[in-house]
């Protein structure tokens, strides 16, 4: 499962680059006939651009992973460049909602709860959660 993401890294560096180039361009030109205040606000408009995109792209290459190798549940999950890994043991695993909210999904061991399923529509979550429910519990 992966985030719902418009914009690849490649497209958001192309996308960057191109509204750099323009708004220096623009910055030039009113430099030039002597307007130097419009430098300043430049400067800040690709001062906030940079930060917006560094966090959209940051996140735009998170994923959760599930994998189950017999009696194995491995699942992984990459947030913001980071990740985790959990282990679980199919026959002891169940899948719940989250207490909290009622509409999560969440992996439940005695040991370990471990939310999942961050990028599931909400339209595909119960056919997810009746997929993954005939590996659990066997």
């Amino acid at each position: 499962m992966k985030r719902n993401c418009s914009f690849s890294p490649k497209q958001v560096g192309v996308f960057y680059l191109s509204i750099v180039c323009f708004s220096l361009l623009v910055a030039t030109y009113f430099l030039l006939i002597g307007v130097w205040m419009v430098i300043i606000f430049t400067s800040i408009e690709i001062l906030a651009l940079t930060f917006a995109l560094y966090i959209y792209s940051r996140h735009a290459l998170d994923y959760e992973k599930i994998t189950i190798v017999g009696k194995q549940l491995l699942f992984e999950r990459s947030w913001g460049g980071k990740v985790q890994s959990h282990e679980f043991n199919t026959i002891w695993t169940k899948l719940v909602r989250s207490e909290s909210t009622g509409r999560d999904l969440v992996l439940k061991t005695s040991a370990q709860e471990v939310p999942i399923g961050f990028f599931i529509g909400a339209n595909e979550q119960a056919q997810f959660e009746k997929e993954l429910e005939r590996y659990l519990g066997i």
